[in-house]
């Protein structure tokens, strides 16, 4: 291995490694086998992303994992557990991301979050940086401090907020939450919880613990028997039936699987390589680009292309990625959310519609004229104006539930759906949202 490590890439030789040694099958002897499989599986990942980036030799990869391991990086992406282990998972909301389970049990949600912010705060808006340093007798602060400590604070708010929702959102069938507390906390990730669910009577049911903990008496297990006769019995089948197809109802639905209710006709299948974000890597990275970098000036471009088309799996598209982001800062309709001042990126928006939650993500949101502006990125390749007309009539579904859902939690009125086609170059503006509205009620009834 030391004569390999100048010719051989330092993933291929920490696989390799991990192969010859048998160290997989040496974890049988653990307590935990799996959980060695899933570590082991983690460091050649983490081996093949650092080469695909670039980054150079074996010794390069050593430093870099002690570097972050003495910094205590959080890991936000983990491999994907074995689907054959029956066992319950305990991890973090960060963890979590990406992940649903049939049930999901949030707990430590009776204390407060941290407001605390600290001693130098940068305001990016306007460039300035702001410090408060000192005891509490002889402390030095700048003018601008307090009034951007308290905006900071805000901001943190909002972002345990936003990670709440994503915990939530791990349960596909039952979400449990304890909202146990004392009488007087009105801040607590619990609070906020009981405060949202306030006038959602339909949406929850609490636990009697009372009577849950309470034991049994032999009078309230005794039930009258069933009937033993065939009509019984048929009868029996047909209401499993009806619970089953009741239970069955979904309690959320996504914009884009909202979609797929509405089946175009086509005599030929659609090609794998037309189809849009969730069909290629190379769509993936666009999305994650496009949501972090400079909008306007397209700073760090290149630098965060690479890091995605290698997260991606796809280092020699790097070209193609930058050339796609570029096309969608150029269109109008970019610069007209950066002209707007006031645009949000990578939106989660949900609301309950009827006896359904509508969810999904927003590409970029931003406001004009008092009203909103909903852009959705797509990177399908299409090749003609009849093609993109065929698709704009396919993304309808997805842009009204976009639309319905954004209006019904914010009250504001949506004023356009812009479809920003970026190869070939081309901005379908969708403005008769009422009728898009429509159109993602009417689908939803459906589901």
């Amino acid at each position: 291995y030391h004569e390999q490590r100048m010719w051989t890439p330092a993933a291929s030789l920490v696989e390799e490694f991990v192969r010859d040694r048998r160290l997989l099958e040496a974890a049988l002897g653990a307590p935990r086998p799996r959980e060695s499989w899933r570590r082991y599986s983690f460091l050649v990942a983490q081996a093949r992303v650092f080469a695909e980036a670039g980054r150079g030799s074996l010794r390069a990869f050593l430093e870099w994992a002690a570097s972050q391991e003495e910094e205590g990086a959080r890991v936000t992406e983990v491999p994907v557990p074995e689907t054959d282990e029956d066992a319950v998972r305990i991890m973090t909301v960060h963890g979590a991301k990406g992940l649903e389970f049939p049930i999901v049990i949030l707990t430590a949600l009776n204390f407060e979050p941290s407001a605390r912010v600290g001693n130098v705060l940068f305001d990016r808006a306007n460039g300035n940086g702001e410090v408060s340093l000192g005891s509490t007798g002889g402390r030095f602060q700048t003018p601008g401090y307090d009034a951007l400590s308290e905006q900071e604070k805000e901001l943190s708010l909002a972002e345990d907020v936003r990670l709440m929702y994503v915990a939530a959102t791990r349960a596909r069938d039952h979400l449990v939450v304890s909202l146990y507390r004392t009488a007087t906390d009105s801040k607590s990730r619990g609070a906020l919880i009981a405060t949202l669910m306030e006038d959602a009577d339909d949406l929850w049911k609490p636990v009697n613990l009372e009577r849950t903990l309470r034991p049994t008496t032999a009078q309230e297990i005794e039930e009258p028997r069933p009937e033993d006769t065939p009509e019984a019995r048929l009868q029996w089948i047909e209401d499993r039936k009806q619970l089953l197809r009741e239970r069955a109802l979904p309690s959320s639905v996504a914009a884009t699987a909202l979609a797929q209710v509405v089946k175009e006709e086509s005599e030929t299948p659609e090609e794998p390589w037309r189809r849009g974000r969730a069909g290629t890597n190379v769509g993936r990275a666009v999305h994650a680009v496009l949501q972090s970098v400079d909008l306007e000036t397209g700073q760090g471009l290149e630098d965060t292309a690479r890091a995605q088309a290698a997260a991606e799996g796809v280092p020699d598209r790097e070209a193609e990625i930058v050339r796609l982001v570029r096309v969608a800062l150029e269109t109008d309709t970019v610069k007209r959310a950066v002209a707007s001042g006031r645009l949000w990126r990578e939106v989660p928006v949900g609301a309950p519609v009827g006896e359904t939650v509508l969810e999904g993500f927003i590409d970029l949101l931003f406001e004009e004229d008092g009203q909103l502006v909903v852009v959705d990125y797509k990177t399908d390749s299409l090749e003609t104006e009849e093609e993109i007309a065929a698709r704009s009539v396919h993304y309808r579904i997805q842009a009204g539930s976009y639309a319905l859902a954004l209006q019904e939690a914010t009250g504001r009125t949506v004023k356009e759906v812009v479809l920003l086609f970026l190869q070939p170059k081309q901005e379908v503006m969708l403005g008769d949202v009422s009728a898009l509205v429509g159109e993602a009620r009417d689908a939803l009834a459906a589901v």
